[in-house]
């Protein structure tokens, strides 16, 4: 395929490039040039702002497009029009864009956030779904049936500049106690490079329509399933994993961590609104050839990447060894051995 990628220099983006050019396809990557200068050989880089810059490619046709930094509709529109001869536009949406995401198991059918109300050029995170939500109905202005749309899920795996997922590997490496949230919700999550080859072969199948992805495909893991899998991934790279304890949610609670930041991916049981975000439906996804690999592989692989200093900011707001230490001590007081 000769391949455009919007986007493409960190992460996601990258994971596709990497694998679109591993594939053998012509890839084309348009961006402003500010997270990567450096390119295989083979990778075609134009540099440039979808605001002002889209006409470097007028006269360009390319098979696919892939966006993968879509975040304002006004921005999604300019290039969906700019590329309107293209073969296919695949568009990077998220499970945030959902209205709700109190049910476990919601498929693409869902309605979508309302974005009425919100300015165009809104970039706080407090509108990430609906903004997501508003591109993706700029695509389908533009493109109509013809548009791809995957929305992901939690992504991880290695270069993840959030560091979400990797904290627990990195935490089960670093040794002694862990404190892990006691907690039922389910969790899913995809490895970066699984969705970026599950992304190209939608597109070399000529797949249309709207997309979950995330994982694993066969159902949502447990908290004791990720744990288990972080724990061997450590024990593989040489280290002397921590032991887990498992501490309950309400004193969680209690002391204030607070959740998917300061302990990452932890939806206690009482946020109500919330169960279904790591709960959806991939049986559409699956269907048409999504396969994950082992969490215990993925987070292996995080841990052959060097494990980030204290005060890397991939650690920045996350539980502190001195907080996780003070609050293990306080739960071993309110629960003594038997």
């Amino acid at each position: 395929m000769r391949l455009l990628v919007l986007g493409g220099g960190v992460f996601l983006g990258a994971a596709v490039v990497d694998a679109a050019h591993a594939a053998g396809h012509a890839v084309t990557v348009f961006n402003r040039g500010r997270s990567r200068s450096r390119w295989p050989a083979e990778v075609e880089h134009l540099a440039g702002d979808r605001q002002h810059d889209l006409g470097r490619l007028q006269g360009r046709r390319f098979d696919a497009v892939v966006d993968t930094c879509g975040y304002l509709p006004g921005d999604v529109r300019l290039s969906a029009e700019a590329l309107a001869d293209a073969g296919q536009y695949l568009f990077v949406s998220s499970v945030s864009a959902y209205a709700s995401l109190a049910t476990p198991g919601e498929d693409e059918r869902a309605p979508l956030a309302s974005f009425d109300g919100v300015a165009p050029d809104d970039r706080s995170t407090a509108n990430y779904g609906a903004q997501k939500a508003a591109c993706e109905a700029a695509l389908r202005r533009v493109w109509g049936e013809r548009a791809l749309v995957v929305r992901p899920g939690l992504i991880v795996g290695p270069g993840d500049p959030t560091g979400r997922f990797s904290h627990w590997p990195w935490r089960a490496a670093a040794g002694g106690t862990m404190l892990v949230p006691d907690a039922p919700s389910p969790l899913q999550m995809i490895d970066v490079r699984d969705l970026a080859a599950w992304m190209l072969r939608l597109l070399q199948d000529g797949t249309r329509g709207d997309f979950n992805a995330t994982g694993p495909v066969d159902a949502p893991t447990t908290w004791p399933q990720v744990i288990d899998a972080c724990i061997a991934a450590a024990t593989q790279a040489g280290r002397a994993p921590a032991t887990p304890q498992r501490v309950g949610e309400a004193f969680l609670r209690g002391e204030g961590v607070q959740a998917w930041s300061e302990l990452p991916l932890w939806i206690p049981a009482s946020d109500a609104d919330s169960q279904g975000f790591l709960a959806v439906s991939v049986a559409r996804a699956r269907a048409a050839g999504l396969q994950t690999r082992p969490l215990r592989e993925t987070a292996a692989d995080i841990l052959a990447e060097p494990l980030p200093a204290a005060d890397d900011p991939r650690r920045h707001g996350k539980l502190t060894p001195q907080r996780e230490r003070e609050l293990l001590a306080r739960w071993a007081q309110l629960t003594p051995p038997p």
